[in-house]
């Protein structure tokens, strides 16, 4: 949305905030004149009811403060191949909407060329003549031509269709114009292969060939005179004798169709035109490589002759046939040829770069890798090998060593949620509000077992502000190394990691993460028990960890695994929800065993034995040191076991809040509140929410409950319930879904977003528009919407920064966004910083940043950081035990780089 656009709408009367709370009187004739819009209030039978409002004359003298998105960082990188310079020094990496710049030598981001809103990237190719011109091809029919270094966009070409792919031809004449190739979708279902003079800004094409087949991607060769397409299971090829761009309209291709033997899943096609001096006329010497979904490749030298048996006089008798190569057991996701023709590297879903030498048939693995190879590239010298996997992570590998010299990870996050039910599970750190802490899989295998859920059992650290990744740490066990698949061919699935939480001061972690075992491995012993009514088929293991931050290793450490911290019956017993105490070391669980246990670190104690041969540093473990039994609260005899249940703090730490669902929608939903010090319930009350307990939060007395059905506010002190919004008065679609929930007190406001489904691609567009997830941002105490909009992706996750008042919204993209008041985002340096003004790797570029630096920017001045980068470097290490010089300078750079 543009920033007038979004301007406007904050400007209606609905949307402004109020300054000061309205007296009583005033929310009495608020409610006769308005009942539309006033907002509902449950108390006790013996009180009468009120309203919180304001009327619309005061709305209309009050000044808005307009909240604004920031730039979204992350992204998913999507299935394009990347490109890189011809110096190699830079690596071009295509997101959704953006194509990203890398420095190869540093692996940090330097530029991001983001596209027109609602475009989508499909394609991008340097300029051979200028390398500095990018050309970026957008689903929208677009072809838009960038000056990289700068991020200036210098000519937009196109017109509006549904392209599907793109590419280009360079013509090296400045008098000529370049040639634009698209591959289009029509509504009838048909694909057509558009060719474009770059002349004018709007696009008179021709159209040269239009079929049924599901065309998926094509490549051009030989200047644009010979078109290969695919469509898995045929290759079509055109071929022309000449490409005129000044006579673009009477080009004419000779098109011609064969069958493949296999389902492709990708192919390469190398020009060897270069190789060949007796080179006739009409005559292209072309290899193909067809990778296909058995885990097969056929290679067809000349493939003129052996596939399209387009034969000349002397070659008809010497036809040869296509070379089968045969290694990896899933589908073949990438193909490439090198350089010189001798090898072909293919990769697939077993996570190994395979490099066939043609002439002896000998192969060479590049294995345990962390995710399944997507796609492979080779540098324009040759002498690299760029390399993206499916865990969105790019690789610069040397040619010769197979050696990695520039590695980039974005955001890791499941590829696709397997349900709206599982958010992402993620935290912001409370001392480093810029990074971002979420568990994300081990690895992204994406084979025939989609259907089961991707275990989350890797922490990372993303750094929010230079979006750049940080850190991976296994928090969970896990199967890197060894074969995944069990000997009845099930998966094996590591543990889930379903909550964690960091205390106030950023020393200690705690996680709780499940493992089930696969259901074909406990049939037997399950159908042993299946008469028992009590028994329950699901065997899962349950583990509840505290992980303490070490400053020598930038690492968490474990300190404590707790097996079974709720059980019943035995078994145990599912986590339902973790949280971290305010102020203190200690973090409270709830199960479904309808246990709250409290839990606190103690010194360690082993008899006979030191604890520790440094005294002055404490060895802890973590207990239980009370717990509370929730069976008599859930209203019936028989039930003894929790669904769903909701834990919060208050501020001040000193009072635990929980949420139970009720039996019967009549009564609504169970909030106690709990004496922490105690460990006892000091008041329940009936009726403060309606539907399925989402999540909850305290801001000041007040208790802000979000469910299924309704966003709550209960006045702790008062006793006053006040249903702030409801499916029926909102109207929405998405009722019913799971709603977010973040409160600030920084700015007393607090935000809900419904994780309602996306509309798929088949759905209408105004089926699409109403099942659009909308951010509200409520004003406190006054209780007025202050900001209002539509997320593009479905949201799996809300955050709150408290040190600078914004929200953070981390969506099924992959992305990550701000948002912030505009009084705030003024004076805030968590603004992600383009690097692009120094593009050049040398030691200027890092040592002399703060003389260059634009005077409208603010400066860092936090000294403490970079003294801290400097001690990780150095340390307390004698200079005897140093490292070579060559790694400490390299490490000295990369501190001052990642300032």
């Amino acid at each position: 949305m543009a920033g007038s656009a979004r301007k406007q709408k904050r400007s209606r009367l609905s949307d402004a905030a109020s300054d000061k709370a309205p007296t009583p009187n005033e929310d009495r004739v608020k409610r006769r004149r308005f009942s539309e819009n006033s907002v509902s209030i449950d108390k006790p039978s013996s009180q009468a009811q009120d309203v919180l409002a304001v009327q619309s004359s005061d709305i209309q003298s009050k000044k808005t403060r307009p909240w604004l998105f920031d730039r979204p960082v992350g992204g998913r990188y999507t299935n394009l191949d990347p490109l890189v310079t011809p110096d190699e020094a830079y690596l071009f990496v295509g997101l959704e909407t953006a194509v990203q710049v890398y420095a190869t030598t540093t692996s940090r981001l330097v530029r991001t060329l983001q596209v027109e809103a609602g475009h989508k990237v499909i394609g991008f190719r340097i300029c051979p003549v200028d390398p500095e011109h990018l050309y970026i091809f957008t689903s929208s029919g677009f072809v838009t031509k960038w000056h990289w270094q700068s991020g200036k966009q210098l000519a937009r070409w196109g017109s509006d269709c549904l392209a599907i792919a793109g590419d280009l031809i360079v013509n090296e004449r400045a008098d000529h114009p370049d040639v634009l190739f698209f591959s289009l979708q029509q509504k009838e279902g048909k694909r057509q292969i558009v060719v474009n003079a770059l002349g004018d800004e709007e696009l008179q094409g021709v159209v040269v060939m239009q079929t049924t087949k599901r065309i998926s991607s094509f490549t051009i060769a030989r200047e644009g005179r010979v078109i290969v397409a695919a469509d898995g299971h045929n290759l079509i090829m055109g071929t022309t004798t000449s490409l005129d761009p000044e006579s673009i309209q009477s080009v004419q291709y000779t098109w011609k169709e064969a069958s493949l033997p296999v389902h492709s899943k990708c192919f390469h096609l190398r020009d060897n035109a270069s190789e060949s001096r007796n080179t006739l006329q009409g005559s292209y010497p072309l290899d193909l490589a067809v990778g296909e979904s058995g885990g097969s490749i056929l290679i067809y030298q000349d493939v003129l002759n052996t596939l399209f048996g387009q034969e000349s006089g002397r070659d008809a008798e010497k036809k040869s046939v296509s070379r089968k190569l045969h290694w990896h057991r899933g589908p073949v996701n990438a193909v490439r040829w090198s350089k010189d023709g001798n090898y072909i590297m293919s990769g697939g879903e077993e996570s190994v770069m395979v490099l066939w030498q043609l002439d002896t048939g000998r192969k060479q693995f590049l294995p345990h890798l962390s995710s399944p190879v997507c796609n492979i590239v080779v540098s324009p010298g040759g002498d690299s090998y760029v390399v993206k996997l499916a865990d969105n992570s790019v690789m610069v590998l040397s040619a010769r060593e197979l050696q990695p010299s520039a590695t980039i990870t974005g955001l890791q996050l499941c590829p696709e949620p397997s349900s709206i039910n599982s958010p992402v599970v993620a935290a912001l750190h409370p001392q480093r509000a810029e990074q971002l802490l979420v568990a994300v899989p081990a690895s992204h295998q994406s084979s025939q077992y989609d259907s089961q859920p991707a275990s989350r059992a890797v922490l990372q650290t993303y750094d929010i502000r230079s979006n750049c990744h940080i850190a991976r740490q296994a928090l969970t066990r896990t199967n890197a190394t060894t074969l995944n698949i069990g000997p009845e061919g099930s998966p094996i699935l590591a543990p889930d990691v379903r909550y964690l939480d960091v205390a106030h001061d950023g020393k200690w972690l705690a996680t709780t993460d499940t493992w089930t075992p696969h259901s074909q491995d406990t049939e037997a012993v399950d159908s042993t028990v299946s008469n028992v009514a009590s028994a329950k088929p699901c065997r899962s293991e349950v583990f509840l960890k505290f992980w303490k931050w070490s400053t020598s290793s930038d690492t968490w450490e474990l300190v404590t695994r707790v097996d079974g911290p709720h059980f019943s019956d035995g078994r145990h017993s599912a986590l339902l929800g973790l949280v971290s105490r305010p102020g203190a070391h200690e973090f409270a669980t709830v199960g479904e065993d309808a246990f709250v246990r409290f839990w606190c670190p103690t010194a360690r104690y082993r008899s006979g034995l030191k604890a520790n041969d440094e005294p002055q540093v404490q060895l802890d473990t973590w207990k239980c040191r009370g717990l509370i039994d929730l069976k008599g609260f859930l209203g019936g005899a028989q039930t003894t076991s929790l669904d769903t249940a909701c834990l919060a703090f208050s501020e001040d730490g000193s009072v635990l809040a929980i949420c139970l669902s009720a039996e019967s929608a009549a009564t609504g939903g169970l909030v106690l509140l709990i004496d922490v010090r105690s460990c006892t319930v000091q008041y329940r009350r009936t009726g403060a929410f309606h539907g399925e307990p989402c999540a909850m939060s305290f801001l000041g007395k007040y208790l802000i409950i979000s469910s299924t059905h309704s966003v709550t506010v209960w006045d702790t002190v008062d006793d006053i319930v006040r249903t702030i919004q409801s499916s029926e008065s909102t109207g929405s679609s998405s009722s019913g879904n799971p709603q977010l929930l973040a409160v600030n007190p920084r700015n007393q406001t607090f935000a809900v977003v419904a994780r309602g489904a996306d509309g798929s691609s088949s759905d209408s567009s105004k089926k699409r528009r109403k099942n659009r997830s909308h951010m509200r941002i409520y004003d406190v105490p006054s209780f007025q919407l202050v900001f209002q909009d539509h997320l593009r992706n479905r949201p799996l996750a809300l955050l709150s920064d408290a040190s600078s008042g914004d929200y953070v919204v981390i969506d099924a993209a992959a992305h990550v966004q701000r948002l912030g008041c505009e009084e705030t985002t003024v004076q805030k340096t968590t603004q992600t910083r383009d690097s692009s003004h120094h593009l050049d790797s040398g030691l200027t570029s890092l040592f002399s940043r703060t003389h260059e630096r634009n005077p409208a920017q603010p400066v860092d001045l936090d000294s403490s950081s970079q003294a801290k980068g400097l001690a990780s470097v150095f340390g307390s290490t004698p200079s005897f035990s140093l490292p070579a010089m060559s790694v400490l300078f390299r490490n000295v750079v990369q501190s001052f780089g990642a300032k």
